[in-house]
């Protein structure tokens, strides 16, 4: 009488397998939190320096100042646009992306001029919760610029 072999794994073959992906997933999900901090660090520094453009086009355009005012954890929110009624709207509102904070500025006020200028020259140093960093840098010929 002949024996067929059947074709399957054991269970000490599928243990093995089950152990190098557990392996594989401990050691890949830091680097990719790690990854995803330092986009949110980015992502939130051009998040600023884009709102600050925008506000200084606003205040060409519509040839009124335009203050913006960097109040972490403020009013809900991190940093805000003034209309020049003094009143902030809530679509005027932003918050800093969970684990991001502001590690340093330099003034907390940043106001748009008419023709395009900004009333001083800042800096604007954000960090995520490993330490990275990165900074937004205005100048007052209008210029704002990333790092």
């Amino acid at each position: 009488m002949s024996r067929t072999r059947t074709s399957g794994f054991s269970l000490v073959e599928m243990a093995i397998t089950i152990l190098v992906l557990g392996m594989l997933f401990a050691f890949s999900i830091p680097a990719f939190q790690g990854i995803t901090a330092s986009n949110n660090l980015k992502g939130a520094t051009e998040n600023l320096a884009a709102q600050l453009r925008l506000s200084r086009e606003k205040a060409m355009s519509i040839q009124m100042e335009q203050p913006m005012h960097l109040n972490p954890n403020g009013l809900n929110t991190d940093y805000h646009i003034h209309y020049p009624s003094g009143f902030i709207p809530a679509t005027s509102r932003w918050t800093l992306p969970r684990g991001i904070t502001f590690y340093s500025y330099s003034d907390n006020w940043a106001t748009m001029l008419k023709d395009g200028r900004i009333d001083g020259s800042g800096m604007v140093i954000l960090r995520d919760e490993r330490g990275n960093r990165d900074t937004v840098s205005y100048l007052s010929s209008g210029l704002v610029l990333t790092k």
